[in-house]
């Protein structure tokens, strides 16, 4: 069973006396493990298809199965419940508690669980050492460069260890050597069996990962890579 499975979702918006078909019918299943890019220009629907995944919106139609969860009936609080337990943010603009540390920042993810402060400090101290932040871990957002900010906003998705990862432009504010280090970060967490998801309009970036998905005027164009055929979702689903 594919880890996320879409079948003939679409997204539409209503702009004046336009329908905009932000997604048109959009097929595609990813398996675990899978590390793919969705790229494409400006109104191409990659954004949109971000926010289906990540369940911060719904499909106007069609069928979305998240771990064998059936996401398009579910209700608000059912959809937060569910990007908690199942889905780590990745975001350009970090998207980090000014006013906290390092660790706060990466514990507060795991506050939404009820975990104790023990084990929220616990967990968040493992999660800012895998991504090299042992020594920064009292730093304010501000005392941080970008590179050490967006790590972490990568320990801070890790820690409630989701099925997937989404990152959004990952390496959009960054300088070209801390590129880098970061998709080098994401090839290290997909060789350990993580899920990425990168939207991305760099063809460099998308080039980091095994599977690229192109979209065009809300469709898929074009579907390279190892898992492209293997995921596809039965025809008679």
């Amino acid at each position: 069973m594919a880890l996320i499975e879409l079948t003939q979702v679409t997204k539409y918006y209503e702009m004046g006396n336009q329908v905009v078909r932000a997604l048109d019918g959009i097929d595609i299943a990813v398996g675990v493990n899978d590390y793919m890019a969705f790229i494409g220009s400006s109104g191409s629907g990659k954004s949109t298809m971000l926010n289906i995944l990540g369940c911060l919106d719904k499909p106007t139609s069609g069928q979305y199965h998240l771990n064998g969860k059936n996401v398009e009936t579910l209700d608000q609080n059912q959809l937060s419940e569910i990007r908690n337990l199942e889905i780590g943010f990745i975001f350009q603009s970090f998207n980090l508690l000014p006013r906290s540390t390092a660790l706060a920042n990466v514990m507060q993810p795991l506050i939404y669980r009820a975990v104790g402060y023990r084990e929220r400090k616990k967990r968040a101290l493992e999660a800012l050492a895998r991504v090299g932040l042992s020594d920064r871990v009292d730093h304010l957002p501000n005392q941080l460069s970008g590179g050490q900010r967006q790590r972490v906003a990568i320990a801070r998705a890790l820690v409630t260890k989701p099925s997937i990862l989404l990152a959004d432009e990952p390496t959009g504010n960054l300088d070209s050597k801390t590129t880098v280090e970061i998709m080098a970060l994401f090839d290290e967490l997909h060789s350990e069996g993580q899920t990425l998801i990168v939207v991305t309009h760099e063809d460099e970036i998308a080039q980091h990962c095994h599977r690229v998905v192109e979209m065009k005027d809300g469709s898929i164009a074009n579907d390279s890579g190892p898992s492209s055929n293997q995921s596809q979702p039965e025809a008679s689903r």
